[in-house]
């Protein structure tokens, strides 16, 4: 398959689909979590773990190293924890 070719436009739309379901899921969860402070909305916090995901797709795609990548996820789960505190 090619980024132009015939299939793009579904592949596309599947992967629209699966981040979006994805996102829905974990908002869901969010709002079941009777330890979140309810100053935070789920659903933000949802978008943004999502973004965090989609930039260190980024990163692994444009050919960083394998350490790099960890180091970001590790660097944003500092960052939700304190967030959330």
């Amino acid at each position: 398959m090619h980024a132009r070719g015939p299939d793009a436009h579904a592949a596309r739309q599947d992967a629209i689909a699966a981040r979006k379901a994805g996102e829905a899921a974990l908002r869901r969860r969010l709002e079941r979590a009777t330890d979140l402070p309810s100053r935070y909305e789920p659903a933000a916090l949802a978008a943004l773990v999502h973004t965090i995901s989609d930039g260190i797709a980024v990163q692994a795609a444009v050919g960083r190293s394998r350490p790099q990548p960890r180091r970001t996820a590790a660097g944003c789960g500092l960052a939700l924890r304190t967030l959330l505190d």
